[in-house]
């Protein structure tokens, strides 16, 4: 049996320096800043740090580290679903894709992954969420306000990183603005339908567009099946398709 590597979600606001996955970022001296802080009460890690941009927004960067099994903890309600207590006001969101990856992935399986992970969500609502049409652009990095909603692919500056999301929100309309997702290089990509020895792309995407509009990650073990269950591992695919707690959370959120 192969050995399993779990994601645990590390939510860090606005760092200014990334901290290991052992580390707790300190509070920020501001008197309201557990109060705004979207650390979660699961995750095994837990940044309470936060710091409004230049440009009066919250950047909110959710990191994913590689952990070996064992480092679940069970949760104190099992709904299997938790929000951010935030969401898009203006709909449907559009998306660009930088197919770009040192692996040679061809850039129509990217972004058919990709869509597919979109569309996933896209049927689980009334709302139309996601635009149909996306688009392909070479230059949209991760991690950049620039108005896009930029996917891509990275090689991050710290090691057992499976994927980023990073998402900007209005603080007094808690309204989501901008988010940006970033695939780690580090790790081998694919289908694992196809090959279980790789991090399934669609898998991995739909869980992190997940973040993206919203919803934050569950640990309970019994909540393993969901998409946003807050840890994944090579040859997974279960994350491809909602479980009635994802689509609980979303319609909470976008009808």
């Amino acid at each position: 049996m192969k050995t399993k590597f779990l994601v645990a979600i590390l939510t860090v606001l606005v760092v200014v320096s990334v901290v290991s996955a052992t580390m707790l970022i300190p509070a920020n001296d501001n008197d309201n800043a557990k109060e705004n802080t979207e650390a979660l009460e699961n995750s095994p890690v837990i940044g309470e740090n936060w710091a409004l941009e230049p440009n009066g927004l919250i950047r909110v960067d959710l990191i994913h580290y590689a952990k070996p099994d064992n480092s679940g903890k069970p949760a104190k309600t099992e709904t299997c679903y938790k929000l951010f207590g935030i969401k898009w006001k203006t709909l449907p969101v559009s998306y660009v894709i930088n197919p770009t990856n040192p692996q040679g992935l061809p850039a129509k399986f990217v972004t058919s992954a990709i869509s597919a992970s979109a569309e996933t969500w896209d049927a689980a609502t009334s709302s139309e969420l996601f635009n149909d049409a996306y688009t392909i652009d070479y230059n949209v990095w991760w991690g950049v306000y620039d108005y896009k909603n930029a996917i891509s692919f990275g090689n991050y500056s710290q090691e057992n990183v499976i994927a980023v999301t990073s998402y900007w929100r209005n603080p007094r309309t808690k309204a989501i603005v901008e988010f940006d997702i970033m695939f780690d290089t580090d790790w081998v990509w694919g289908n694992a339908d196809i090959n279980p020895g790789v991090m399934d792309l669609q898998n991995i995407a739909t869980h992190e567009l997940g973040h993206g509009v919203g919803l934050a990650d569950v640990y309970s073990t019994t909540c393993s099946a969901v998409t946003m269950y807050g840890y994944s591992w090579y040859g997974d695919i279960d994350g491809r398709t909602l479980e009635q707690p994802d689509i609980t959370g979303l319609q909470k959120l976008y009808g």
